[in-house]
């Protein structure tokens, strides 16, 4: 991982940008994460990653840019990649009826294929959480079967509720909070994504792993029920692979 070609790049004054050339993998996540914590020891800054790039924002250091450029490139070559780490799987419950998945007709009539085929294939994956962002909570996830792609809506919904499990692009999502969004939605979770009265904002972290699972609309309502009498646990295992 150390020999992938990347790049470093000033972003304003106190902000820099790393970015590598390479196809998002578990492999590489691991490795971008060990890069993650290996800057955090050396540098104060706020640091964030996506797919292939990490971002240091207002970095507190006298430093020099050509001596923070050199310190970057000798972190990242000297990084060892995180062995096993105890990630979770957290298995979150969908409810792909019509009234929630309000697009998955038109998906499975674009895929021609049945709404039940729709759901068997997206409930087949373990989905890795890479990273969140769009809005707080939101899990960017790999996995997706590419049977599921299709283009992003050319004309935005202007109000996705939060819940709503996504497809866009060659993604699939969980929408944390009420939001604007050009994903077809095909289903409805009842679990919350986002709360800032937790200690955790979110459930989830990157390198974790989600699995759906089907529900029906009678169970929808019962976990809604057990959410607000706060007796609901998400159920979640460490990952053992």
């Amino acid at each position: 991982m150390q020999d992938l070609d990347f790049q470093t790049f000033r972003m304003g004054e106190k902000s820099w940008g790393i970015q590598w050339k390479c196809k998002p993998s578990r492999e590489f996540l691991q490795f971008l994460l060990a890069v993650k914590k290996q800057l955090a020891i050396v540098y104060t800054a706020e640091i964030i990653h996506t797919y292939s790039e990490i971002l240091l924002k207002n970095i507190e250091s006298d430093e020099t840019p050509l001596i923070l450029e050199a310190r970057f490139r000798e972190i990242i070559k000297t990084t060892i990649p995180l062995g096993f780490q105890e990630h979770k799987v957290h298995h979150v419950p969908v409810c792909y009826d019509t009234v929630f998945g309000e697009d998955i007709l038109l998906l499975a009539d674009t895929k021609k294929c049945t709404i039940k085929e729709i759901v068997e294939i997206h409930t087949a994956p373990l989905y890795t959480v890479y990273f969140m962002g769009f809005l707080p909570g939101f899990p960017y996830l790999e996995g997706l079967d590419e049977r599921l792609y299709i283009e992003r809506k050319p004309i935005p919904k202007q109000k996705v509720i939060k819940g709503s499990v996504a497809i866009g692009g060659k993604q699939t999502g969980i929408y944390p909070q009420d939001s604007p969004g050009g994903w077809y939605t095909i289903g409805h979770s009842p679990i919350s994504f986002f709360d800032v009265t937790k200690e955790r904002f979110s459930p989830f972290i990157a390198g974790d792993f989600i699995k759906f699972y089907a529900i029906d609309s009678q169970e929808h309502t019962v976990i809604q029920e057990m959410i607000k009498a706060e007796t609901f646990e998400l159920k979640s295992e460490i990952y053992a692979k």
